[in-house]
This record gives C-alpha cells, structure tokens and sequence, in this order.
C-alpha cells in the first residue's frame, strides 16, 4: 500500500498550530476534534465507492466482502434507515418537496392499483408534471411517454393534486420506492440542494439500482445519461438567472 496522503506530522502539526498557546490537554482535545473529522470524511470516502460499486452493479454481499464485514453490516452503515415515516431528521426531506414534485409523488400514488407505491409509480408519476425537469430529461432523450410506461408496466399516470408533506410519510411505499427515496435523499446532498425537485426523483431511482433503474435503461436512459442531464439542465437555470 502507498504511503497514507497526509502523513502523522501534518496532523500534529496542523493540531499544534489550532491551539499555539494551548497546553498538552488542550492539544489533546484539538487531536480528538480533528480525528473526529477525519472520521467523517473516511466515512464519505468509503460512501462513494460503496455508491459507485451499487452503481457498477456490485450486490451488498459483494461490497461487504470487500471491505471486510458482512452484507447486513455494510447495509446497516450505508443504507440510510427508513423508519416509514421520514427520511431525514424532522422530516425535512418531504417537506422540501418542490409542488411539482409532490404533485408527481400524488399522481404515482394515485395511479397504484393496490395503493402500494413503487418505484415505478412515482416515476410514472413524473410524467404528469412536462414542464418540471424530470419530464423535460426523459423527452430531451427521445423518449416518449408510452415507451416509458411500457418499460415500467405501469398503464397510465394521470394528474393528481398536490400532497403536503403530512400525505407524502402517509403513504403506503413498497421497498422499490424507499431505495428510490434512499437515493433521492444521496442526490439532494450530493449536489447541495436545500429542495427536492423531479430531477431528483429521477437521479434517486438510477441510483436505487432495481428494477425501475433498469426500465429507464432499457429506454436509453442510463445512469450517466441522466447525471449529465440533470447537470446541464441545472447549468442552464443558473445561467438563465444570472443573465441580467
């Protein structure tokens, strides 16, 4: 193995210099507030291979061969909990909700004929909303409505009002959904964004890697397709909007 890219000296270093006036306790405290950074960022550095493997195809009992644990392990550190209700603290992820995301999440539901939302149904759902982001990928890709249900088995979509976030943790997810959510959650941190729009319900289900990944796929619209989509349509909103 390669020298480690930030050698013990640097550490010390670096603790000494927080804290030049600090004696050997307060040092020691710095150190433990720095390992506790390192810790985080060992974490996310782990966190996007383990995403680039799921992507890759990689199965968890395959990611956690490689890093030494057992699958239920590796999933227990890197699949976000989903305890039914929220996904994130307070439930902030819902209600971040952009309208047209939550009429999207509506119309999905709408149109499960068990009531049991998958997957499928919320991207389904997506198509309901043409002037949102997600709608404009999936047509800026050649990709028509019909070929996309057929791909998802899912007959039609149909428009639907809006949910508020208290409607959207009331409805009944199939586990398709909640890895589409899982995702959706890992986009909107990746990118940095304070909303959840359609483009990342459209990001949460190639990242999901099931069975709606591989509808979208099969249309043409791969992983990298929509990552390089969702990028130039998000550019060309900044570019609009600083344009004076």
């Amino acid at each position: 193995m390669t020298a480690f890219p930030i050698p013990l000296d640097n550490l010390i270093t670096f603790v000494r210099a927080q804290n030049p006036d600090g004696d050997e306790l307060q040092c020691l405290s710095a150190a433990v507030a720095v390992s506790a950074g390192l810790n985080d960022e060992a974490d996310a550095l782990i966190g996007h291979f383990v995403d680039q493997a799921r992507r890759a195809g990689a199965s968890w009992s395959q990611i956690g061969a490689s890093m030494g644990v057992t699958k239920q392990a590796a999933q227990k550190r890197f699949v976000p909990r989903w305890d039914g209700t929220d996904l994130v603290p307070e439930g902030q992820l819902f209600s971040r909700f952009t309208l047209r995301t939550r009429n999207a999440i509506a119309a999905g539901r709408d149109s499960a004929p068990d009531g049991r939302v998958g997957a499928e149904h919320i991207l389904a759902g997506l198509l309901t909303e043409p002037q949102a982001l997600a709608a404009k990928i999936v047509h800026g890709a050649g990709v028509q409505d019909a070929a996309l249900l057929e791909a998802l088995g899912v007959p039609a979509a149909v428009a639907a009002p809006a949910a508020d976030a208290a409607a959207l943790r009331a409805i009944d997810y199939a586990e398709s959904a909640k890895a589409l959510l899982q995702g959706t959650l890992r986009a909107v941190l990746r990118l940095g964004h304070n909303y959840v729009g359609t483009e990342h319900l459209l990001l949460g289900a190639v990242v999901a890697n099931g069975d709606a990944a591989l509808a979208l796929e099969s249309v043409g619209l791969t992983a990298d397709v929509v990552e390089r989509a969702v990028t130039d349509e998000i550019a060309r909103i900044q570019a609009d909007r600083s344009r004076p």
